[in-house]
């Protein structure tokens, strides 16, 4: 009897492995870890989440999260810059699972993209963490701040792994079709020149069109390329790939800000001059050719469309480069 109930047990298991998999601990299948994520919730009268909801991964952000003793910290670079600290009681050597209430800043905090509570109340849960010998390794946690003694609050949610390997995408290659570019015969045939056409309405271009054949010139570091013009007008561009890049890749890179204050993850963009710059902006760029010969830039085109302040005018302009 004993033998035909395992026989049994056996034969259910091999009928459903296709399926669901089978292991000796009777568990399944052993599912890899979920990404890693931060959600932000904030009610309308929040003043650091202003009213707005947040979600962010590997794929779209850099999140860092440090743990010492009783402490943990969180900083995330994306769209959004964010920074966030929960302390537990002194008496407590590392982070425990459990509820952490009537808390003051200095125990709780999280501001960012320039704001932050004078004074704040809230609380923290622990739902799970995991260590390795002294080190974080997991940790599953959900808080809620109200800043000034007002009643909207800011909620939260971390899920974070050390094993995440979720990384962002590169850019898209082929670019999309779609996008814009030039008209036929607007930008010269042949040798280097840097084109901008500006919509009536955009503040950088001033709804006005240049071309310029000389008095350019275009220099990269890594990942990054500036152009600096100094002709008939005085011009500065900057150009930065994800940070998973080490030069510049053909392809689309979508969904910029303004360079340097940029979502590491997608890249940045700027173009300023005459004075006249963004204060925040939206655009991208496309690397239609680029060459490198022992590792130095030596060729380049470029498009790219940018826009201020919100605003549905753009800036658009052509680099085509060869050294």
């Amino acid at each position: 009897m004993r033998f035909r109930g395992w026989l049994r047990r056996a034969l259910l298991c091999l009928a459903a492995a296709a399926a669901v998999g089978c292991d000796k601990s009777g568990t399944g299948p052993v599912n890899p870890p979920s990404p890693n994520y931060v959600h932000l919730q904030s009610d309308n009268g929040d003043y650091i989440g202003i009213g707005q909801t947040y979600n962010y991964t590997h794929a779209d952000a850099v999140i860092r999260l440090t743990a010492s003793g009783g402490h943990v910290s969180i900083s995330i670079e994306g769209d959004q810059w964010w920074f966030g600290d929960f302390q537990s009681p002194s008496t407590l050597t590392r982070l425990q699972p459990g509820n952490y209430t009537n808390l003051q800043r200095g125990e709780l905090d999280w501001s960012g993209e320039g704001r932050g509570c004078n004074t704040l109340s809230g609380w923290f849960a622990i739902d799970s963490v995991t260590y390795a010998g002294d080190s974080l390794t997991a940790i599953d946690l959900r808080f809620e701040q109200h800043c000034e003694d007002v009643q909207a609050a800011l909620h939260g949610t971390i899920h974070w792994r050390a094993d995440d390997t979720t990384r962002p995408p590169g850019p898209v290659n082929p670019a999309p079709g779609g996008l814009w570019a030039p008209a036929p015969g607007s930008t010269p045939s042949a040798g280097s020149f840097i084109y901008l056409r500006s919509d009536a309405g955009d503040w950088v271009g001033a709804g006005q069109t240049y071309t310029y054949t000389a008095g350019f010139a275009v220099t990269t570091n890594a990942g990054h390329v500036s152009v600096s013009v100094d002709a008939a007008q005085w011009w500065y561009g900057d150009f930065q790939t994800m940070n998973t890049l080490t030069r510049l890749e053909p392809g689309y890179y979508p969904d910029l800000r303004r360079y340097p204050f940029h979502n590491p993850v997608k890249g940045g963009l700027d173009w300023s001059g005459e004075g006249r710059g963004c204060n925040t902006l939206l655009g991208w760029f496309a690397v239609d050719r680029v060459t490198y010969t022992n590792g130095t830039l030596t060729a380049l085109d470029l498009r790219f469309e940018q826009h201020c302040e919100g605003g549905t005018t753009a800036l658009h302009g052509v680099i085509r480069w060869d050294r």
